[in-house]
């Protein structure tokens, strides 16, 4: 396969580094060998920091216990209506991103596993979400948020029967670990680390 070298309008958003990210509160990454029809587990590991010049601007570094996934940075901005400079992508658009681009990658694995011929394949997705902040007047405790629909779109040229493609269609959202995160109850764990102590604050 080619390697690819990307020529950005600007470097500093994304870019992928040299030396490997570490964590302070979880064990290193590790992909576990597994036999064939069990699980493969896969880990998302992130470490965010605040940048110094502020107003919402964060630096993202990703990695991943997949082998050669590479170690990732990213910089993740607010828009300007919440005080941020609208400099890059919000937490809800990568967020958003990363479940239509996850399941796009399930169409593309899905479909060469199955020897499916797509002519063309798109994905279209909205997202919605809601919350209590509006920005000025109210208090951090009464400030709810949550997710309200995601609706995904997916666009296919063909010349397979249709019944095949819906099978398909059903076996990448079935597949897609992304999309199954926010459409079924994922359980999430918080806990914070306050002067090297561990607190719970579920």
């Amino acid at each position: 396969m080619d390697s690819i070298k990307w020529d950005m309008s600007s470097s500093t958003i994304v870019r992928k580094l040299s030396e490997e990210a570490e964590q302070l509160t979880f064990a290193a990454p590790h992909l576990d060998k597994v036999k064939q029809g069990e699980l493969l587990k896969f880990h998302a590991h992130i470490n965010v920091e605040q940048l110094p010049q502020g107003h919402h601007l964060k630096k993202a570094t990703i990695f991943s216990n997949v082998p050669n996934g590479g170690t990732w940075e990213l910089i993740c901005d607010e828009g300007t209506a919440v005080g941020g400079r609208g400099s890059a992508p919000s937490p809800i658009m990568y967020f958003s991103a990363g479940l239509a681009l996850c399941m796009m990658s399930h169409v593309e694995m899905l479909a060469k596993l199955a020897d499916i011929k797509l002519n063309s394949v798109r994905l279209e997705q909205k997202t919605e979400f809601s919350t209590t902040m509006n920005f000025g007047g109210i208090n951090p405790e009464e400030v709810f948020g949550k997710g309200d629909q995601v609706e995904m779109h997916l666009i296919i040229e063909s010349d397979e029967s249709e019944e095949k493609l819906l099978e398909f269609a059903h076996c990448c959202r079935q597949a897609c670990m992304s999309l199954q995160t926010v459409a079924c109850a994922t359980p999430v764990s918080t806990k914070l680390y306050l002067n090297n102590s561990e607190r719970s604050f579920e």
